[in-house]
């Protein structure tokens, strides 16, 4: 089983575990810069939405932590059919006020479309230039019974603005803190990567029954995510 198809098995949306070993903070504090309000596309509003046949309401979930960005909407998110990759992009695009979105364009890669016969879904994973960030994602729903109408933006999003790219902890910290609760095979060589949150994380395999990865946090050593055994 490849890398998206576990980490889609193991969360709908992120979770952060704790525990590990922890690494020294920086205590120099950087300004961030503001995050651009505009958008390449006219922006539609909650207000927009309406309910979508057969349902009796419009449902809008929010994210349980953070800045609350919306993560759902279902309901009937705009007039025109969508009716492949490029008008699915467009549409999640008109939506990126709401939704917290940057700039999906040069953010999101188009994954798979999925016929479920009255549904379909189009999949678009995110990227950080080109590394793939790991459980984002946002997927874009239509009703072939209406005529291929937009119904649902389902988002795992990462913010990724101001995003530090740069470790804290080094490689050998990362198995350092990965064999304090795992058994670490000799020579073992992490991969750094960004899981969803966003978090830069260390991909440290290890030799254990039920788990067979860890995501060690790159800026402070805590393991915050684990890969089932397959």
């Amino acid at each position: 089983m490849n890398r998206r198809a576990i980490a889609a098995a193991a969360v709908s949306v992120c979770v952060l575990l704790s525990g590990g070993c922890s690494a020294k903070k920086s205590g120099n504090k950087v300004k961030k810069a503001e995050k651009p309000t505009e958008w390449s596309v006219g922006q539609r509003s909650l207000e927009d939405v309406v309910t979508a046949p057969n349902e009796d309401n419009v449902y809008v979930k929010r994210d349980e932590e953070g800045d609350k960005a919306v993560r759902l909407i279902h309901g009937l998110l705009g007039d025109e059919p969508v009716n492949d990759e490029n008008d699915a992009l467009d549409l999640i695009a008109s939506y990126s006020q709401e939704m917290g979105f940057t700039d999906v364009y040069s953010e999101l890669k188009f994954t798979e479309a999925v016929d479920y016969g009255d549904r379909k879904d189009f999949r678009f994973d995110q990227y950080f230039g080109d590394k793939e960030i790991i459980g984002s994602y946002v997927e874009l729903t239509v009703d072939k019974r209406d005529g291929n109408k937009p119904i649902i933006i389902n988002s795992t999003y990462s913010d990724m603005w101001n995003f530090d790219s740069k470790p804290k902890v080094t490689s050998a910290v990362a198995v350092q803190c990965a064999g304090d609760r795992y058994k670490v095979a000799k020579g073992t060589k992490p991969e750094l990567a960004i899981y969803c949150g966003p978090v830069l994380v260390w991909i440290v395999p290890v030799v254990n029954d039920k788990i067979n990865t860890v995501y060690v946090d790159a800026t402070n050593g805590n393991i915050i995510h684990r890969e089932l055994s397959v």
